[in-house]
């Protein structure tokens, strides 16, 4: 969440604000399994109010797995979620008005002319911003009397998560939102969500693949691998803490391994500890969340 501070005693209000936050979204001791594969394992894991959070991991993890719980289109095997302090499998409607979700694989009605669209959705939800679902069309520069089936994924992408915005819901969802988008298109979204949520104590629960948008978005990420292990963290505290290192010599720190990366001769030691006698490289936060979970 971005926030204005002014001086030392508001950063102090600012702190403890945050600190009282409810919880929009509370997972306790989570597990589920396709057959023997496990997706997770006692997971647990709280969203606060306000809050924007990262699930992020490699395809096949589990990302929409957890999703698709927390909307109750799957039973965990063991477990509980819960949204605004509701079973996620017995949402009350009220409950469910306040969510919108942009789910992986959207749904679009090729027919329509934006504006149909529009007009289509606009009477499902009573909080439905039409302004704000322009404002994201807008960017594109397009015609609203131009029919879905026209325009290119990136352009339909973007008209979808206009009406996602519009429905002024209290948590937002955006299962891969980067999908079909290209590089300007999903700089103009990220600019754009920057500022709704500036003005908005929103919830936003995001998934992506491309880790240099998240970059100064995120609040807190939960990294998902293989086998049920999640690791959480503030954005900032594993790119400050999580590390690279040249490796000349394996055999020096093999206790303070997380991984060790080999190409075409060159060693790279990927840690959360400070290794005084190896040269540190400087990488990005894509680099590093591929050192933490593996490139292949």
């Amino acid at each position: 969440m971005m926030l204005a501070i002014v001086g030392v005693k508001n950063v102090r209000q600012v702190k403890i604000k945050k600190m009282n936050n409810k919880n929009i979204i509370e997972i306790k001791n989570l597990s589920h399994s396709y057959g023997s594969k496990i997706i997770y394992k006692d997971l647990n894991l709280n969203i606060k109010e306000g809050s924007i959070y990262a699930i992020l991991g490699k395809n096949g993890v589990g990302k929409s797995t957890l999703i698709n719980i927390l909307m109750g289109y799957l039973k965990p095997k063991k477990g509980q979620c819960l949204i605004f302090g509701e079973s996620s499998h017995n949402l009350s409607n009220k409950a469910k008005k306040e969510i919108a979700l942009l789910h992986e694989g959207f749904v679009a009605y090729d027919y329509m002319t934006i504006k149909e669209y529009e007009s289509f959705y606009a009477p499902f939800y009573k909080n439905w911003n039409s302004k704000i679902f322009y404002e994201l069309v807008d960017l594109m520069k397009l015609d609203y009397n131009q029919k879905l089936s026209t325009l290119s994924f990136g352009q339909k992408s973007q008209v979808v998560l206009g009406a996602i915005f519009a429905q002024d819901a209290k948590l937002i969802i955006l299962d891969d939102y980067s999908m079909g988008l290209d590089a300007g298109y999903r700089r103009l979204f990220i600019d754009y969500l920057k500022d709704y949520i500036k003005e908005k104590n929103k919830t936003i629960l995001i998934t992506s693949h491309v880790m240099s948008d998240l970059v100064g978005l995120i609040d807190d990420m939960a990294i998902v691998q293989r086998q049920g292990l999640v690791y959480q963290d503030t954005m900032n505290n594993f790119i400050d803490n999580f590390k690279c290192y040249k490796l000349e010599d394996e055999d020096i720190c093999k206790s303070k391994i997380h991984r060790l990366e080999e190409y075409k001769g060159s060693k790279k030691l990927y840690t959360f500890e400070n290794i005084e006698n190896l040269s540190k490289l400087e990488i990005d936060f894509e680099d590093k969340f591929l050192g933490f979970v593996g490139k292949y």
